[in-house]
């Protein structure tokens, strides 16, 4: 198989970035796990799925490596901001089975 035959994304889009959810909580990632360099910040729309059938943008403060290219979220904050959303909108939908699909231009 050639790369673009393996190559699987959400649309027509090239990827800006690679994405690594983190799911301890006692870990920051203040240096990369890949380079060992200092991760800066970057604040992204992170488009989530939460099952049933939810989609939302959460403007989240992401760490970023520039020399990888890596976007680092933490799980717990995530699903903080998830659970304070919910408890206005929909409690329903608290603790059900979510995936991060992406980033979204800020625009959209």
């Amino acid at each position: 198989m050639n790369k673009t035959a393996c190559k699987k994304q959400f649309c027509h889009l090239d990827p800006l970035y690679n994405f690594s959810l983190n799911p301890y909580p006692d870990i920051t990632l203040t240096k990369c796990i890949v380079c060992n360099n200092k991760t800066g910040q970057r604040k992204l729309p992170l488009l989530i799925h939460i099952d049933p059938e939810t989609l939302i943008a959460l403007n989240y403060t992401n760490r970023y490596c520039e020399n990888c290219d890596i976007l680092f979220a933490h799980k717990h904050e995530i699903e903080g901001h998830l659970t304070q959303l919910f408890l206005q909108m929909n409690p329903k939908l608290i603790g059900n089975n979510y995936l991060v699909l992406g980033t979204v231009e800020k625009k959209a």
